[in-house]
């Protein structure tokens, strides 16, 4: 009788927790980073299109995060911080590019995190050496995390501006991918959110 009643516990323990991971895991998919992908020289973009070049073709669109449809989990435990990612910068161009990275009209304090196989100058977000053509920085990860402050969290746009990628020799403006924060109407992101 006592083994039946451990095998009833056990098996109504492991579904719950079954139905709780689901539970979470369905909440938490909304609180994930927004991960895009990054073409040089890819011009200006404002809408989602295909970028050709040397190489693969790849999607870009503006990156557009709607705060009120992130996760119960997300509100909750960090509602004032809204992070995207990528781990990919490739150079469709036809030749070596030294790549330097800024955030467009930062009006919120943004927190930068960058990896990469690449030599990367914190002080003036450049990688030291050129990008080659058709070549991807190998291992990047890097990260931007919007701290949104208490007083702007509930702004109809929180921020607006966008990634500004130029060529660190002469300042020649290689890709520009908008992003805004924003609450209200929209899409959560408009470049897919893939992580791939």
């Amino acid at each position: 009788m006592v083994k039946a009643a451990i095998i009833v516990f056990a098996a109504a323990f492991t579904f719950m927790l079954t139905i709780g991971a689901a539970v979470y895991a369905s909440d938490y998919g909304k609180s994930e980073m927004v991960h895009f992908r990054v073409a040089v020289p890819a011009g200006n973009i404002t809408s989602p299109q295909v970028i050709k070049g040397a190489g693969a073709p790849l999607e870009m669109a503006p990156i557009i995060i709607n705060l009120q449809q992130r996760g119960n989990l997300k509100k909750v435990l960090n509602p004032g911080i809204e992070g995207i990612s990528t781990h990919w910068i490739t150079n469709i161009g036809k030749k070596s590019i030294k790549i330097r990275m800024e955030l467009v009209n930062a009006s919120i304090p943004v927190r930068w995190e960058v990896s990469a196989n690449l030599p990367f100058d914190p002080d003036t977000r450049t990688f030291i050496e050129p990008l080659p053509p058709r070549e991807s920085i190998r291992n990047l990860g890097i990260d931007w995390f919007f701290l949104i402050p208490e007083d702007r969290l509930y702004d109809d746009i929180v921020y607006e501006g966008g990634l500004l990628l130029s060529d660190a020799d002469t300042g020649e403006t290689l890709t520009f991918l908008p992003i805004t924060v924003m609450n209200g109407a929209g899409m959560i992101n408009g470049s897919g959110g893939d992580c791939h």
